[in-house]
């Protein structure tokens, strides 16, 4: 094998599927990179076996040839080579990368056959969309996605497509994010489960390049191809909570506030909170409400000003979930909106409809 590229473009390309690499993994080979040199120029892959991500980038091959790369040092080097032409050779086991006066050789990993997934399927579907929106919308709404697999589905975000429409979900049982946006072309009425890790890696794909963006799914994997980039992913096969069942249907307590004074107060009482039982208490009045927290490093109260329909209420919330939300509104001013000490609470933006927040209360004895 022998080809040469330009080191921008080898970073671009090893950076990019890198991020696709698993931490660990029971098949050493999946900690490699799988380098192939063709005619079409040189394919970069990594797989994990339930997320697989290539990238195609231009070169001038004189030979082909593949071989698999220890991935966390040949990302390493590649990162650090000097600005100019990389020239690869391999002789047996050894890849020789050149650059400039600089010269590293990596020892190959053995490998019979790099495992690759495969993406087919008659009952497929396409879901085209703008690149900007997708990547803001998966911004706001993988915050809520469960860390654990202690129930499957929620290690994943679920999607729905109707008409013109897509909506993501995602929940931890403990706070909610729901999060809608208008697609290109119409789309079937389908509910699929992606796992978390592959919608996060989608979201860093719609940051590297222009133009519209494209997810197709069979029924058990989906595709997402935009161009250089081709990621393929397992589905979760687990059916996801009836969420719409949890959304509360009124209120009796509605509090209009400033978002950035809510998140400074929030931010603020958290200091102290840590050290007692991790709890803000919100004490909303009849026409202002505070932002309380005590511990036995010492307490805060910080008054705000809002708008408050409805009745008086005492809530208390982990002030993490708070301003896990928080942070994913981008308008000026948020509604709270809630029933009772016990139930959900609901934070949605004012002027839109597209976003909606769910965060459970904490029981303060």
């Amino acid at each position: 094998m022998r080809f040469s590229v330009h080191s921008d473009i080898l970073k671009n390309g090893v950076l990019s599927v890198g991020k696709a690499l698993p931490v660990r993994s029971a098949m050493p080979v999946l900690e490699g990179i799988h380098l192939v040199a063709d005619e079409e120029g040189i394919l970069l892959r990594c797989s994990d076996l339930t997320l697989q991500k290539e990238y195609r980038l231009s070169a001038i091959v004189e030979e082909s040839g593949e071989c698999v790369i220890k991935g966390r040092i040949f990302s390493d080097i590649v990162r650090k080579l000097p600005d100019g032409n990389v020239f690869f050779s391999m002789d047996g086991q050894t890849l020789t990368i050149r650059c400039g006066r600089t010269v590293n050789q990596l020892q190959c990993m053995e490998y019979d056959e790099f495992p690759q997934m495969t993406f087919d399927g008659d009952d497929t579907f396409t879901i085209s969309f703008d690149r900007e929106k997708g990547r803001k919308i998966i911004e706001h709404t993988t915050f809520a996605v469960a860390l654990d697999d202690a129930h499957p589905a929620l290690a994943g975000v679920l999607l729905e497509s109707e008409g013109k429409t897509l909506s993501m979900v995602a929940t931890d049982s403990f706070q909610f994010a729901k999060n809608t946006m208008t697609i290109e072309k119409e789309a079937p009425q389908k509910r699929v489960v992606v796992p978390g890790k592959t919608v996060t890696e989608i979201g860093r794909m719609l940051e590297e390049g222009e133009g519209a963006a494209s997810l197709t799914f069979s029924r058990t994997h989906m595709k997402a191809d935009m161009g250089a980039t081709v990621l393929i992913s397992r589905l979760i096969d687990s059916n996801y909570i009836d969420y719409k069942r949890i959304l509360p249907k009124s209120c009796k307590t509605r509090v209009l506030v400033d978002r950035d004074a809510l998140m400074e107060s929030v931010d603020r009482a958290q200091l102290v909170s840590r050290d007692g039982n991790n709890s803000v208490l919100f004490l909303i009045g009849s026409d202002n409400m505070t932002v309380k927290a005590e511990s036995v490093v010492g307490k805060v109260e910080d008054e705000l000003s809002a708008q408050v329909m409805g009745d008086g209420l005492s809530i208390a919330f982990n002030p993490k979930f708070v301003m896990n939300v928080l942070k994913n509104v981008e308008e000026d001013k948020v509604y709270l909106e809630c029933n009772s000490p016990i139930n959900p609470c609901v934070i949605r933006p004012v002027n839109s409809d597209d976003y909606f927040y769910l965060v459970v209360p904490m029981r303060i004895f």
